[in-house]
């Protein structure tokens, strides 16, 4: 009884407040946005919990104004001279619950620690590269076909880790990977595609580097090679939770080395050995396919953090080369020749990037 006659008699301490926290939410959601926008320059990830945060605070900020707005509309009784005072109980019950049950908790920084000033609404994501979004340099060539079909169907045997494409130069090895890989990513073939361009005079370190930053791997605190290969063969072994939620898509944050899996497990279960067990046996690896264009000599994949044949995880390697006796020598499981082109494609491949270029200087022309 006692609360109920609170309602009445702090009604306007009621609304005071509830006003004062509006104004507070405003002011926090004024601040969040600001660094959600900074994330989203950086081409991060914004939080669930922080688009879940801004909607929740959306949605009490209409329902307080649209209170407040019907306290000042509030009608009043015998002509004016007395309160209304069940609408006026209502209402005062409305703001004290608004304010202590839903502001209140949204601002709390223990709930939400986004609020403080140093923590971060979002997380590094790693862009998807432009050839694994774009078709528009693909043309599709007849004695092409069946190269990419073997190539596919090595792609998804389990029992190949190496595949090779040679031939020479010109023919379009670079374009039929791409497409491949693109085709993988489609498909969910794969969890990650990353391409590489090996070039004539291979450096061990920016391999590496390069490999690393399109996995969204760090290796500037590893001063030797060495160690920056151990770190990048940790990543290409990765494990996650086997599987999906209900939008298919399966959760980052499971993602993590073999190693690491298994020392977690018994930290985290102890005694618990079945369970353990039962976690372990829900893990499996994360499907990489990295793509080694241009490899011109052998290339020592121990050196550079690569796993390969039975200790290769997810990882599923597919090459490109000039010459069949790197892929040889590098022990690719599957290799593929591509031909040169019959006088019917090559004419009609001549027309097709004759007209590209030809579109392409009249635009610049206009510009």
């Amino acid at each position: 009884m006692g609360r109920q006659f609170m309602y009445l008699y702090k009604y306007n301490t009621n609304f005071s407040n509830l006003q004062k926290d509006v104004e507070g939410m405003k002011l926090a959601k004024d601040k969040v946005q600001r660094k959600v926008d900074a994330a989203g320059r950086k081409l991060e990830k914004i939080e669930e919990t922080v688009e879940k945060w801004q909607n929740e605070v959306d949605s009490k900020i209409d329902e307080a104004e649209k209170l407040i707005q019907a306290k000042e509309n509030n009608p009043r009784c015998f002509k004016g001279l007395c309160p209304n005072w069940i609408t006026r109980y209502k209402h005062g019950k409305k703001a004290f619950k608004l304010k202590e049950n839903g502001i209140s908790q949204l601002l709390d920084k223990n709930n939400f620690p986004f609020l403080r000033l140093e923590d971060e609404v979002a997380h590094p994501t790693i862009p998807q590269e432009i050839w694994l979004r774009s078709t528009k340099d693909y043309v599709a060539l007849e004695s092409r076909t069946s190269t990419e079909k073997n190539v596919w169907e090595a792609l998804n045997d389990e029992s190949i880790y190496m595949i090779g494409v040679y031939g020479m130069g010109g023919l379009g090895k670079t374009t039929l990977v791409q497409g491949v890989g693109r085709k993988a990513m489609e498909e969910q073939l794969f969890d990650e595609v990353v391409l590489i361009e090996v070039t004539e005079t291979p450096n061990i370190e920016t391999i590496q580097l390069k490999i690393a930053k399109k996995l969204g791997l760090k290796l500037d605190n590893e001063s030797d090679v060495a160690d920056k290969a151990n770190k990048l063969y940790e990543r290409l072994k990765m494990t996650k939770k086997g599987k999906k939620d209900e939008k298919g898509k399966e959760d980052e944050k499971d993602m993590r080395p073999v190693e690491m899996n298994k020392k977690d497990e018994q930290d985290e279960k102890g005694d618990e050995g079945d369970e353990g067990k039962k976690d372990e046996k829900n893990m499996r690896p994360v499907k990489i396919l990295l793509i080694l264009d241009n490899i011109w000599k052998d290339l020592d994949l121990d050196a550079v953090g690569i796993p390969s044949k039975d200790d290769r995880g997810g990882c599923k390697l597919l090459l490109t080369t000039r010459d069949l006796e790197v892929l040889n020598s590098m022990n690719s499981t599957k290799n593929f020749q591509m031909g040169t082109l019959n006088d019917d494609e090559a004419w009609s491949l001549f027309q097709k990037m004759a007209v590209l270029a030809l579109l392409q200087n009249l635009c610049y022309g206009f510009m």
